[in-house]
């Protein structure tokens, strides 16, 4: 079941996710889509959207994302695969939920969005393309190697999720449609699909 999808529908959300080259920071003040990955591929999501009807309720948002979290821990026997860190109204008629996650697997089964975290080894295991263009995130070089190429130490973080993308991990290459923004964080291509980050 896709429940971030109907709280999407309600907060009109863009979905969220990750974080950028090593040691950039999530800001204090979230007020779009984000995403981070911690080293072990713990999983925050802030999901930020427009919440701007007189009928809506913050206490509302928050106990229908409470119980849809709880269902899903019930349903993969699992206490806390995804849990509810806050819900916050924001400037500019916007809502925000920020979810945990214990990994990628819990992400994507839970939202609607995909997210992958793990080796090149273990995405090439996935099906993922192990030959999609990478450029360096020091100076737009072409990774000339191959993803396979960078089997051994290497992690590979790969979503479809249209966010500013914050990692733990030190990023070394990103898909060539990708960008840096000024704080260390990935943007991906609104034209592509997905969003490779490579990581140490």
């Amino acid at each position: 079941m896709k429940r971030l999808g109907r709280l999407a529908g309600i907060l009109c959300v863009c979905a969220i996710f990750l974080a950028g080259c090593g040691g950039a920071k999530v800001p204090e003040t979230v007020d779009k889509p984000t995403v981070f990955v911690g080293k072990e591929g713990e999983i925050t999501v802030w999901q930020v959207g427009q919440f701007d009807k007189a009928y809506y309720q913050l206490s509302e948002l928050a106990s229908m994302a409470e119980r849809e979290a709880a269902a899903y821990n019930a349903e993969k026997g699992k206490e806390a695969a995804v849990t509810v860190e806050k819900t916050e109204a924001l400037d500019g008629g916007k809502a925000m939920v920020v979810y945990r996650f214990d990994g990628w697997e819990s992400c994507t089964d839970f939202g609607e969005d995909h997210l992958f975290f793990g080796t090149v080894k273990d995405a090439a295991t996935n099906g993922f393309d192990m030959g999609t263009p990478m450029k360096s995130v020091k100076d737009d070089s072409m990774l000339d190697v191959g993803l396979l190429g960078q089997s051994y130490g290497e992690y590979l973080l790969v979503t479809d999720i249209k966010a500013n993308i914050y990692c733990d991990r030190r990023v070394v290459y990103i898909s060539a449609s990708a960008a840096v923004n000024e704080d260390g964080s990935i943007k991906p291509s609104e034209e592509e699909d997905l969003v490779y980050i490579l990581m140490k």
